[in-house]
């Protein structure tokens, strides 16, 4: 059988690359198989990068994670030494802070900005940033105060970082940011479809796993509704409405008002980027995987795209999760034919989240 395998991470225990591997080594002596890691912009979209441009080189830079803490990071220069990939999830990631750690409403985006800023100093003009997996929810304040944004109170003095300091903006001066990022492209590669505002919020869908209690997701709303209001009237950019505004704790918001970025949904970016299309036609069967299975998976995420494409060829899908969320299989166009879930195999979820890679393998070695 010819197997297509498309594996996304599964968030703080496998990267994209780890479960291609597991998959293949799992596969390949029985099968005939073809292994494309993919991503959407979250976990995953610097390996996808190079993957596609093997002599692209990682730069190791400094800059603050989602708590202000300093700490190592990188980002990828591609061969033409003048674009750079940015993931902010390895900046200010979610995956591996303890429900403990997070700080929802004073987390924030300024490593972002920060990395931004050493890639343009590296000869960077065009800069592709990856949206997805972070801690934060601070519509992207962080990041363009860290390019040089100034985000004023009535008093006129410049609001500290996080999300809960934004019910407080009155205005934006973005003169410097604009001078810092003169004659640079940023396309914002986001993994949702979601507006920074509405029924599908950044705080209310996102929000609660940032650590965001009902009353802190009311408020982080409030939040991002004062600094929509500021920046649309700094730069004239809505970025209430504007779908993708929510990626990434609406860091997608932030560059797209306040650096005139263009928003690319990832999925789709990326596969046509990768030409994956055209192997769908060779496969029996595809294989998916994603950490869960849940409301987000539906709202533009990468194996959403590997379902809508495998529709199209109609081929089958095998969906692998570490956990299933089951309401969020009803009245979805695109659905897998089959789930394997990984809890169903394990004791307990500390025992799946510990042995993620045991397994996966597991679910797949009668195929």
């Amino acid at each position: 059988m010819k197997i297509l395998l498309l594996p996304n991470a599964f968030k703080g225990t496998l990267s994209a690359v780890q479960a291609a591997r597991i998959l293949e080594k799992s596969l390949s002596a029985r099968h005939t198989v073809k292994s494309y890691p993919i991503s959407d912009g979250g976990d995953g979209f610097m390996d996808f990068f190079r993957a596609l441009y093997p002599q692209a080189k990682s730069v190791r830079v400094w800059a603050r994670d989602a708590f202000l803490t300093r700490r190592p990071t990188s980002f990828l220069l591609l061969p033409d030494g003048q674009t750079a990939v940015v993931e902010t999830a390895r900046i200010c990631g979610l995956g591996g802070v303890p429900k403990e750690a997070l700080n929802p409403m004073g987390a924030s985006s300024y490593g972002v900005g920060e990395v931004i800023l050493k890639a343009v100093k590296k000869g960077a003009k065009t800069i592709y940033v990856g949206l997805g997996g972070v801690a934060c929810n601070d519509g992207g304040a962080g990041m363009a105060a860290a390019c040089g944004a100034r985000i004023l109170d009535a008093a006129g003095r410049e609001l500290p970082p996080g999300a809960e300091p934004l019910l407080r903006a009155k205005q934006i001066d973005l003169s410097s940011l604009k001078k810092q990022l003169k004659s640079v492209r940023i396309y914002a590669v986001a993994d949702v479809t979601n507006p920074l505002l509405g029924p599908k919020s950044s705080a209310k869908v996102f929000g609660p796993q940032k650590g965001a209690t009902p009353a802190q997701v009311k408020k982080l709303d409030k939040a991002m509704a004062r600094w929509a209001q500021v920046v649309a009237a700094a730069s004239g950019r809505d970025i209430a409405r504007t779908p993708s505004t929510a990626a990434a704790g609406a860091i997608a918001a932030g560059l797209y008002g306040c650096i005139g970025a263009q928003l690319l949904l990832g999925a789709d970016f990326l596969f046509q980027k990768a030409h994956l299309e055209r192997y769908f036609d060779w496969a029996d069967l595809v294989i998916t995987t994603e950490g869960k299975l849940d409301q987000q998976t539906f709202y533009g995420k990468a194996p959403l795209a590997v379902l809508k494409l495998a529709q199209k060829h109609k081929k089958p899908v095998l969906f692998i999760c570490g956990t299933l969320e089951e309401r969020a299989l009803k009245n979805q166009k695109n659905l897998p034919q089959q789930v394997a879930v990984l809890l169903d195999f394990a004791p307990s979820q500390t025992a799946c989240l510990a042995h993620t890679a045991r397994y996966l393998r597991q679910v797949v070695k009668n195929i």
